[in-house]
């Protein structure tokens, strides 16, 4: 029976872990703005104190360096002159609590999570569900696109990493680099749909 509790176990987990864990992106811009027209960029790199990227600049150069990448693997030139567009990014983190629930059956408090119905330590079904949490750090990247003419806002995308907070590797800071990236020339290209 401890195998089956087992195994039944590892499922669950897994499964919470891959519905909680993972980067997700949304994004919002200026929908009278052309971003289309964008073509040069520079960075901009002062930062708020309350930024963890302003203390940690082994992590900023590690995004701005993938950042940079994936703008001019898709055309995009980074022009310190002469750029239209400024690319500022901030970081942010907060502690997260999720809850799960198995819903209808359980295992006993032997495993050690969620509260004990009756018939401790033995398999059970009907009797009501367990419940457990699970604390994780959630991290969030934001991009903002600024028209270099105006200094207005023009497109802001945000990257939700629940797996492992702002404290990024290369691998990550390369995904989250691509995934704004792919959402910016999404955007952009919704954005010239519409003004067609």
């Amino acid at each position: 029976m401890k195998s089956i509790r087992t195994t039944v176990v590892a499922v669950l987990v897994l499964a919470a872990a891959t519905t909680a864990f993972g980067i997700s992106v949304k994004s919002d811009y200026d929908k009278m703005f052309d971003l289309t027209k964008l073509r040069t960029f520079a960075f901009k790199n002062d930062r708020a104190s309350n930024d963890p990227l302003s203390s940690n600049t082994i992590e900023a150069e590690r995004l701005q360096s993938a950042l940079t990448a994936h703008l001019q693997a898709n055309g995009f030139s980074q022009d310190l002159q002469d750029s239209n567009f400024i690319v500022a990014f901030y970081s942010r983190s907060k502690q997260k609590t999720e809850i799960e629930s198995t819903p209808g059956f359980g295992f006993g408090t032997g495993f050690g999570w969620g509260y004990d119905m009756p018939y401790r330590e033995r398999w059970r079904w009907g009797l009501g569900p367990d419940i457990w949490t699970y604390n994780y750090t959630q991290g969030c990247v934001m991009v903002d696109i600024i028209d270099a003419k105006t200094n207005q806002l023009v497109w802001r995308g945000v990257a939700m990493d629940t797996l492992s907070g702002i404290n990024q590797s290369d691998k990550q800071a390369n995904e989250v680099a691509k995934d704004l990236v792919k959402r910016f020339l999404k955007d952009t290209r919704t954005s010239a749909k519409q003004k067609s």
